[in-house]
């Protein structure tokens, strides 16, 4: 009866405690299996009670080292990543692979909404932009002059009635939240903050031009306007004068007679005398000739 228990004891050692897990070393990756370039990762291969052992390295099934159990690779590149297993001198069994992943360290992107120039009292929103990356959850890090800020789980930070000593540069750094890695800092993007703002001041622009416009306009419809025959009274159609010929006798000319002239014509009024003053003038000097005919030539008005 004890002969026939004693395989049944045997086979419920051997699934306790596998021949073939025994003696089997564990590796651990910290921080963790995925990483960006630049970060240090620490390899850990756990021995068990096995000590002063010396440790072989393993990156894709080939052995590339033999140290101690502690293996540290600073400043990771991406050709850095591959399968790693480690193994105890004089063992056969190895650890089970770990996977390490190296990505490019990412770099944000600061964008501002309306604008890098903004008027006070408006409301500004930057945004923390980080892409191709694996990490799901980021905290964002806001910098002023490369002074901290503000701390969020949102990749927006609004600034709400800004004023002037909202001026400055901005730049944003994202941390993952429950991991190690962190990406590079954005470019700084300069927010400037004026009493005016831009879409302001082309308004403002426009309305001077507008109204500098409309004065020139009206200035040209009355220059127009008095230059035009119909408009100016100095333009009407003016008599000739009579001659003195005819106001001595008293007669009125006829008003079929009366001559009309052309604006731009300049009239003057001629009184002839009469052979009598001419005759008594000429006994005063005793120079000019019997034939002589003088006139007196008055300018009444001229039209440039």
């Amino acid at each position: 009866m004890e002969l026939s228990l004693l395989p049944l004891m045997l086979l419920l050692i051997l699934n306790v405690h596998p021949a073939h897990t025994q003696g089997k070393p564990k590796l651990t990756v910290k921080p963790q299996i995925s990483v960006f370039t630049g970060d240090t990762v620490t390899l850990i291969c756990d021995e068990g009670r096995s000590t002063g052992r010396t440790i072989y390295w393993l990156k894709n099934f080939k052995r590339i080292k033999a140290g101690s159990a502690t293996e540290t690779l600073r400043e990771v590149r991406v050709s850095d990543g591959g399968r790693y297993a480690c193994a105890v001198e004089r063992k056969t069994t190895q650890s089970q692979g770990v996977v390490l992943t190296v990505r490019e360290r990412p770099k944000p992107v600061v964008r501002v909404q309306p604008d890098g120039r903004v008027s006070r009292g408006q409301t500004v929103t930057l945004s923390c932009d980080i892409q191709q990356t694996d990490v799901i959850n980021w905290s964002y890090s806001w910098n002023k002059d490369d002074s901290e800020i503000h701390v969020s789980q949102s990749q927006e930070y609004r600034i709400s009635s800004v004023n002037e000593s909202h001026t400055g540069n901005y730049s944003c750094t994202g941390r993952e939240t429950g991991g190690s890695r962190y990406s590079h800092t954005s470019d700084k993007v300069t927010l400037t903050v004026s009493e005016f703002s831009k879409a302001g001041l082309i308004a403002g622009l426009s309305v001077t031009f507008l109204l500098i416009f409309a004065l020139v306009l009206l200035w040209c419809c009355k220059h127009k306007g008095a230059e035009s025959p119909c408009s100016s009274t100095d333009h009407q159609p003016q008599n000739i004068k009579q001659t003195s010929e005819q106001k001595t006798s008293g007669q009125t000319p006829p008003q079929s007679d009366t001559i009309y002239g052309p604006s731009y014509v300049s009239y003057a009024k001629i009184d002839l005398k009469s052979m009598n003053e001419i005759k008594e003038k000429k006994k005063d000097q005793g120079k000019e000739s019997c034939d002589t005919v003088y006139s007196k030539l008055k300018i009444k008005g001229s039209v440039a």
